[in-house]
């Protein structure tokens, strides 16, 4: 019954809205197009087809049910009785039941698996990241070797700080193989869309070699860094963990053409600060290593930023018991690496971690612990910590909001696990 099924629906689809058509045969398909042989090539292998008007409709996004209905084609073949997925995939209630099979197919593919959440949708156009992720699943799928090193690309590919970190691995191995190229401006969009005719190249591509476009790796252009040549991407020190190591591309830089440019007027890495997600990983080492017991505060100051960095650390507390005499309040400011110790603190006001640029007070990260309320002298029952102002949200487990509660030893990831944040929050990936 269950096959039966599968044919009267691939037979339905087959009827209604499609043709096995060559790109001459189509109405609205100009010889003189630069996809012209793409949609040739793509309608021979009857992995994509055009309508039952005699339509190719070149111009038309790509939906995701299309993308994923080729894909599967291309790389196992059109879907019949006899290789039928018994792979049941979670969203089946939301596809139009004659895609319902290719998708069953592409979670046993591997191709699709439930963390995306994109493909949980219907009948919306398949985006350029999205289509990059199931690329480069089908290229592992025929047994093609990934690209060994891709870091080379990801100054190659100017919006790549911009991109979602989900997409970034596969968006660098579908660029290197050339299935999937960029745009003339050097950026590659992952949230852009393709029509029929982009589509067409991609797919082609996927499983013609032939057809790729292979981007050259980005000139090695060396950098005066401290009296030494260095790469965009090269390790700035190399004598401390390997999971701190940074480059100048970890800089706060739209792109290496902006640093170019700024080069040329005279700038360096010492005007920059690092980007959110490697300045607050230095941060997070201070803020787990704090004490604060029996009137004594103790922290230490790992040495492990690029020369293009400095520690700005600040603390306020008071000697006496005397709530918020502020004519009292002892003020330390902490710059250099080491681990320190202060004594005779009764009253602790607050602690700022802060990473900056050698040259500039500028920062885009900070760490606070605190105790008192923002813009105000009352004094909290319990010390609070907020990253970049984001001082807690819904608790997932709860229900419940509130802020983050100090807990001596805790790093970021500690306080954010058991909590949701919404778009406009930050992202921070390490």
């Amino acid at each position: 019954m269950k096959k039966r099924l599968l044919a009267i629906i691939l037979s339905t689809v087959t009827l209604l809205s499609c043709t096995s058509a060559l790109a001459a045969d189509y109405s609205d398909i100009n010889k003189s197009a630069w996809y012209y042989n793409y949609v040739n090539k793509i309608s021979e292998l009857k992995a994509f087809a055009g309508y039952e008007d005699g339509t190719f409709r070149p111009d038309n996004q790509i939906t995701q049910e299309e993308f994923i209905k080729t894909v599967v084609c291309l790389v196992s073949g059109e879907l019949t009785e006899d290789n039928i997925s018994e792979t049941k995939n979670p969203w089946g209630d939301r596809w139009d039941a004659w895609a319902v099979p290719y998708l069953d197919k592409a979670f046993e593919l591997g191709l699709l698996t439930e963390q995306d959440i994109m493909f949980k949708l219907n009948g919306i156009p398949c985006n350029r990241g999205e289509m990059a992720k199931v690329i480069t699943r089908a290229v592992n799928y025929l047994k093609e070797e990934p690209v060994s090193d891709t870091s080379t690309y990801t100054s190659k590919l100017k919006d790549y700080n911009r991109m979602k970190e989900e997409y970034k691995p596969y968006v660098l191995q579908a660029y290197a193989k050339g299935i999937i190229s960029g745009y003339d401006d050097g950026t590659f969009r992952d949230d852009g869309l393709l029509t029929r005719a982009e589509a067409s190249s991609v797919l082609v591509r996927l499983v013609d070699k032939n057809e790729r476009v292979i981007e050259s790796s980005p000139s090695e252009k060396l950098y005066d860094y401290f009296g030494r040549k260095v790469t965009w991407t090269e390790p700035l020190r190399t004598d401390i963990p390997s999971q701190y190591q940074v480059s100048i591309a970890d800089h706060d830089v739209i792109s290496q053409a902006n640093y170019d440019e700024s080069v040329s007027l005279g700038g360096s890495a010492e005007d920059y600060s690092l980007n959110r997600s490697k300045a607050m990983m230095f941060e997070d080492l201070v803020l787990q290593s704090i004490t604060y017991e029996n009137e004594t505060l103790k922290l230490s100051v790992p040495d492990y930023l690029p020369q293009s960095q400095r520690w700005e650390i600040g603390i306020g507390y008071w000697e006496i018991n005397k709530d918020y005499d502020m004519s009292n309040i002892k003020n330390v400011k902490i710059t250099e690496s080491g681990d320190y110790s202060y004594s005779g603190i009764k009253l602790l006001a607050n602690i700022a971690i802060t990473v900056k640029p050698q040259n500039s007070g500028s920062f885009i990260s900070t760490i606070q612990v605190t105790y008192q309320k923002p813009l105000s002298l009352e004094r909290l029952e319990n010390p609070e910590v907020s990253f970049n102002n984001l001082r807690g949200t819904t608790n997932k487990l709860t229900g419940e909001d509130k802020d983050f509660i100090w807990i001596q030893g805790q790093g970021y990831k500690d306080y954010i696990k058991n909590y949701q944040f919404d778009e406009n929050d930050i992202e921070i990936a390490w």
